[in-house]
């Protein structure tokens, strides 16, 4: 970013930030869908202004999504040894490559780990030509529809959970897409459990030759369905613990390969609903 687009960002001028929100939403409509963008000084910043930043540039794109149960639709991605719903988020464990739930993520770095801790995006088109060439049987696994199963420390109401393919070939709409997320596949997913591992495999080799290293100020916003992301373990210092911030956004923009693929956001939404209102009225 420019300097005077980061003091029309801090400012509140939108008007001056047009030509990048233009750019943004060319990227994710017509373009690649990921997009970096550096020039914020977050030690200047503060944790609330840089979350503010980060979600009203998110905002742009489409409509922040909830992210827990309290409501929160800025997360903190740091290590929390005592959270047990956290899965990865509150992690210091290594998030092999997988998609989330909804249709455009972001992340803020506000402080790396004292080592450790890159990231990873694996294309969706990168990884359709490596299977293709690795493991031809695999595609036609991976076109078949897989139950999404939740997470258990959620409540959640009793339907069924949208099953999908994995692997969404490319046509005149779109290019390669993927939706696949080990943790809930093997959740709701019987006897499949090879084919997710063939999977991870080839997405796995891809993912050390993409790995980088997010610097303090970097936006990083990118399409859920045409890259997977990850990270490398890290280690923290007492003092200075790593805080990133996330976003997970709904948006019309980035085309979707099956327009069921917006269930998945939505029952997210929906058990993180259902678990604060039952925490706030379960014992009453």
């Amino acid at each position: 970013m420019t300097t005077g687009e980061v003091q029309a960002l801090l400012d509140g001028r939108e008007e001056a930030l047009a030509d990048l929100r233009d750019d943004m939403t060319a990227n994710f409509a017509r373009g690649p869908g990921a997009i970096l963008l550096r020039g914020l000084d977050p030690a200047v910043l503060g944790e609330a202004c840089f979350a503010s930043v980060l979600a009203r540039i998110g905002g742009w794109l489409g409509t922040p999504a909830i992210q827990s149960p309290q409501g929160e639709r800025v997360a903190r991605v740091e290590r929390r040894a005592d959270d047990r719903t956290a899965r990865g988020t509150f992690s210091n464990a290594e998030l092999r490559p997988h998609t989330d739930l909804h249709d455009i993520l972001a992340l803020g770095c506000f402080r790396p780990a004292a080592s450790g801790g890159e990231s990873v995006l694996v294309s969706a088109r990168d990884l359709h030509r490596a299977i293709g060439h690795d493991d031809p049987s695999l595609p036609a696994d991976l076109v078949k529809p897989y139950a999404w199963g939740g997470n258990p420390a959620l409540r959640s109401a009793d339907r069924p959970r949208p099953c999908l393919p994995i692997l969404f070939p490319p046509d005149a709409a779109h290019g390669p897409q993927v939706a696949y997320n080990g943790y809930f596949l093997r959740r709701g997913a019987d006897q499949a459990d090879g084919i997710f591992a063939r999977f991870d495999a080839i997405a796995q080799r891809l993912a050390d030759k993409t790995l980088f290293r997010l610097m303090p100020g970097d936006m990083l916003f990118w399409h859920n369905w045409s890259w997977l992301h990850g990270r490398m373990p890290f280690a923290d210092r007492d003092d200075r613990p790593r805080l990133l911030f996330r976003l997970w956004i709904r948006s019309v923009i980035a085309p979707r390969a099956d327009p069921a693929l917006v269930e998945l956001g939505q029952r997210m939404d929906e058990d993180h609903r259902i678990t604060s209102q039952w925490e706030k009225h379960g014992h009453e």
